[in-house]
């Protein structure tokens, strides 16, 4: 297998090529991307490039190159000029903190997302059903991973880790005695595209330097009056397995802000409340007040805890006020162009 199959290179990026940029581009995949340049692997090793003009002021933010994403890009020696972005099958993205409603784009064309959580810190089922969400917003794969499991447990933490395991398949590991890590090399295929999330500390890097047996990423430690983690990963960097797959380490990140789905079929990270909403009386149910919802009978019950129903409910309050407030954008985004329009029409000039 050559290096750029080895990488993920597939049809669907070959058949947005033309004969002309086969022949007189090089094509690389973007390792990292710095402040005023990308590294960009390729069949012959690795090229710093900087964008072309037209692509550094033609583009919006999100338009320009990301960690993952495959570029065409013009070789001239110690240097690389970037052409072309091609088509992206998918990307990784959370609504960015702050006030304003904007898609952060993390990483691109990935095929699994592995979502780590570890003894040290705790686990959060909350904060996993937040991640599971985002995942089926951006079409992408989840594997579960509890980290640090060679430290010692308590009855409540034991009763969490004991669903994880049960309901989504949760994969319990220890990078640092090197347990279960076979289960999760047997996930990683040659090829495919694996992005590491998580909050800072609970292990990702470590993981990934036993994935390829060295220790070639910077880790750090938990700090024991914070429980939190230093953001060891300071950037999205983009790695070859030894033995197969390609991975992409982050900075740790506590929580992702939704954004809008990519289809109607609900929020796939509760796995009760998914079965039991498509039994609803009505198929437009709310799960708030109406007659035959499956779903508050479940809660009645006890059959869903009230935290994992608040949670649903307040993440699908979320994702309608992100695309809520992504209409009102795109309605003024046409009136402006409305505007501009009419006036070049009536000879206005600046």
């Amino acid at each position: 297998m050559n290096t750029l199959n080895k990488l993920g290179w597939s049809h669907f990026f070959e058949s947005s090529l033309s004969f002309e940029e086969k022949q007189n581009m090089t094509i690389g995949r973007v390792s990292t991307v710095n402040k005023s340049n990308c590294i960009v692997i390729h069949e012959n090793g690795s090229k710093t490039c900087e964008l072309a003009g037209n692509l550094m002021f033609g583009l919006d933010e999100n338009e320009k190159p990301k960690t993952g994403d495959w570029v065409l890009f013009l070789d001239y020696g110690d240097l690389g000029i970037i052409s072309k972005v091609l088509p992206r099958y998918n990307c990784l993205s959370r609504q960015k903190s702050g006030k304003e409603i904007v898609e952060q784009i993390i990483a691109t064309n990935i095929d699994y997302a592995v979502i780590v959580q570890c003894l040290e810190i705790g686990l959060n089922l909350r904060r996993l059903e937040r991640t599971l969400v985002q995942l089926q917003n951006c079409s992408i794969e989840p594997i579960v991973l509890i980290n640090k499991t060679d430290l010692p447990i308590d009855d409540e933490q034991q009763e969490i880790m004991n669903f994880m395991i049960d309901t989504y398949q949760a994969i319990p590991i220890s990078a640092s005695h090197g347990s279960n890590l076979n289960l999760l090399k047997s996930k990683i295929l040659t090829g495919k595209s694996y992005v590491f999330i998580g909050a800072s500390g609970v292990g990702k890097s470590s993981i990934i330097n036993s994935l390829q047996e060295g220790n070639d990423l910077k880790t750090g430690t938990i700090s024991q009056s914070t429980m939190k983690g230093a953001h060891t990963t300071t950037s999205r960097e983009l790695y070859i397995l030894q033995n197969g797959g390609v991975v992409i380490d982050t900075p740790g990140t506590r929580e992702f802000g939704l954004t809008a789905p990519n289809s109607e079929s609900g929020l796939s990270g509760f796995h009760g409340i998914d079965e039991l909403a498509k039994g609803c009386k009505f198929h437009n149910c709310t799960h708030t007040n109406e007659k035959g919802c499956k779903v508050l009978k479940a809660v009645k019950t006890g059959n869903i805890s009230e935290d994992e129903y608040e949670n649903f409910m307040r993440l699908n309050r979320e994702m309608e006020h992100y695309e809520s407030s992504l209409q009102d954008r795109k309605q003024k985004g046409k009136k402006l162009s409305k505007i501009i329009k009419n006036m070049k029409k009536s000879g206005y000039k600046s």
